[in-house]
């Protein structure tokens, strides 16, 4: 490494990472990044105002945070969840061990994600996979991503798969989502694949990858345990979670600019990743989203990323199970801790203020999004008017957790405005 100071000083995070995972009980270093702010009681006296349509938004690259009101779509249908099986369903994958290359890989996990972790259970696992990502892959296609992602952390540089070239993909999509250390540390793509083997090379040492896998996990830990308490239901944690990582984001417009093609390969794949997005707080939406995601996934919840992909539109957000609804939130349009996208209903993303995506183009990989969930609003409407007075403005959130049920406020520190509302 060139800097021997900061070798010592990543030996000496490592040092702290192992040190805190031997403690019998909790520790006081956690950090919590962004100014969520939580108190026991809340003032009686709230200001509830309709949305104004927003003013001086940034232009994102991709696809611009459109202007305009939150549309009128009902609160909550009586009717919600999957509107249908899960779609390609196949045989399980064989019952006999992975390859030796990934001998420590399990195999299909015999429970799903479903509601975040209890308290202070939290356990970063890298094969958790969320009951909404099964349906985009079959077993034997899932035990090719675990293996991928075993002999990645075993600083490994080749595994043997069962998948043919062409489902390449999707095998990499699947370990880019569960475990973001794969693509922002390799160079593994879909031309990694050659007879029945996925072979890639690593940007750093051994070393410095355990430091920065030992980092990595650190940084997941301080955002997830912070919300795994048990006076929060999981709308309050998925809230709590979403505004710790929103508020310090920014969008990293450089990747889309020349300059982003003056970095080297390894520069690339680390700032253009998942991983950047938690540890730096930036990215374009692709990474903002899979942080996003990965984060929702490690603290329990049903959880995808979705794109938008086509010659007009290139956007990616992220769906979430709550209380056993559905719904949509964009983590990179709420940069800087808004809310004005937490929530959304499928119809909503087709308005003008949801950025007018075509319900077909709404895609987990190849699977359609409202062809197989039923997404909507469980109830934060007037969060999102408030918000989208002023987008990219800090929204405070407050939860008084004496109520019942719990009150949820929201104070937009720009116009000191604020609504309540009771947890949906």
């Amino acid at each position: 490494m060139k800097n021997p100071s900061r070798l010592i000083h990543r030996f000496g995070a490592l040092l702290l990472a192992v040190m805190c995972s031997l403690q019998l009980s909790g520790c006081s270093w956690y950090f919590m990044p962004g100014p969520v702010i939580i108190t026991d009681e809340i003032p009686t006296e709230t200001v509830s105002s309709k949305a104004d349509a927003p003013s001086g938004e940034t232009s994102l690259p991709e696809t611009v945070p459109p202007s305009g009101a939150v549309s009128t779509e009902e609160e909550r249908p009586s009717s919600q969840g999957e509107t249908e099986p899960a779609a390609g369903t196949t045989a399980k994958a064989s019952e006999s061990a992975p390859s030796e290359t990934a001998s420590a890989a399990p195999t299909i996990p015999t429970s799903e994600t479903g509601g975040s972790q209890s308290e202070a259970s939290f356990a970063i696992d890298y094969y958790r996979t969320p009951a909404a990502l099964r349906k985009v892959a079959s077993d034997a296609i899932l035990v090719d991503a675990y293996n991928v992602i075993n002999s990645c952390l075993a600083f490994k540089t080749s595994v043997q798969v069962s998948c043919s070239k062409e489902e390449t993909g999707l095998v990499l999509y699947l370990a880019d989502t569960l475990c973001p250390l794969v693509k922002a540390f390799t160079n593994v793509s879909e031309d990694s694949w050659s007879d029945g083997v996925i072979s890639w090379k690593f940007y750093v040492d051994k070393v410095e990858f355990s430091i920065i896998r030992a980092e990595f996990e650190q940084q997941v830990k301080a955002y997830i345990e912070p919300v795994l308490q048990k006076k929060y239901g999981d709308i309050e944690r998925a809230l709590l979670l979403y505004h710790a990582y929103t508020a310090p984001a920014s969008y990293n417009f450089e990747i889309l600019s020349g300059a982003f093609k003056t970095y080297t390969e390894a520069e690339q794949h680390r700032i253009h990743s998942a991983y950047a997005g938690i540890m730096n707080h930036t990215g374009v939406c692709h990474d903002l989203a899979g942080g996003m995601t990965f984060l929702f996934i490690q603290a329990g919840f049903n959880a995808c990323r979705v794109s938008v992909i086509n010659k007009d539109d290139e956007h990616s957000w992220t769906l979430i199970e709550l209380d056993g609804h559905f719904t949509f939130c964009d983590a990179t349009w709420d940069v800087g801790g808004s809310f004005a996208y937490f929530g959304n209903s499928v119809n909503e993303r087709t308005t003008a203020v949801g950025g007018s995506f075509k319900k077909e183009q709404m895609m987990i990989y190849d699977l359609n999004v409202p062809a197989h969930f039923t997404v909507v609003n469980p109830g934060f409407k007037k969060v999102q008017s408030l918000c989208l007075t002023s987008v990219g403005t800090l929204v405070d959130l407050s939860i008084n957790t004496k109520a019942s049920p719990h009150t949820l406020r929201f104070t937009n520190t720009n116009t000191r405005r604020s609504v309540s509302i009771p947890c949906p």
